[in-house]
C-alpha cells in the first residue's frame, strides 16, 4: 500500500507539471512574471517529498531525512534545474543573476516546507 508521503508527492508533482505545461503553452510565465516563484516553490516541495517517497519504496536511506541533508539535496537539484534552463536557452526577464538567485531560493523555500511536510505525514503513520 502506498505512504501518504507517496500520495501527497504524486499531487504535488501532477499538480506541477500541468501548471507547468499550461503555463509554457500560454507563454504565462512571460504574461505574469512573478508566476515564475510559485512554481519554483512547489518544484522544492516536490522534490523534498520526492526524496521521501524513495524512502518508502526503500531506495533512500532514512539517514538523510533531516533538514539540512535534504536541503542541501534540494539545492543540487535546483542548481540543475537552472543549468538545464540555461543550457535550452529559457529566456531571462530582467537580469539573470537576480532571476537564478530568486528561482533558487524559492526552491529552498519550497524544500523547507517540502521537508516539514513530508516528517508531518512521516509522523502521522
Amino acid at each position: 500500500m502506498l505512504q501518504l508521503t507517496t500520495i501527497i508527492f504524486f499531487i504535488a508533482f501532477s499538480l506541477l507539471a500541468l501548471i507547468h505545461v499550461i503555463a509554457i503553452r500560454l507563454a504565462l510565465y512571460w504574461h505574469f512574471l512573478w508566476l515564475d516563484m510559485p512554481v519554483h516553490c512547489l518544484g522544492g516541495i516536490v522534490v523534498a517529498l520526492g526524496f521521501f517517497t524513495l524512502r518508502d519504496l526503500g531506495l533512500f536511506p532514512n539517514k538523510f531525512l533531516k533538514l539540512l541533508p535534504l536541503i542541501g539535496l534540494v539545492l543540487c537539484i535546483a542548481l540543475i534545474w537552472e543549468a538545464f534552463e540555461l543550457f535550452i536557452g529559457v529566456p531571462i526577464v530582467g537580469n539573470y543573476f537576480t532571476d537564478t538567485a530568486s528561482d533558487i531560493g524559492m526552491g529552498l523555500i519550497g524544500g523547507v516546507l517540502g521537508y516539514f511536510i513530508g516528517t508531518s505525514l512521516r509522523n502521522l503513520h
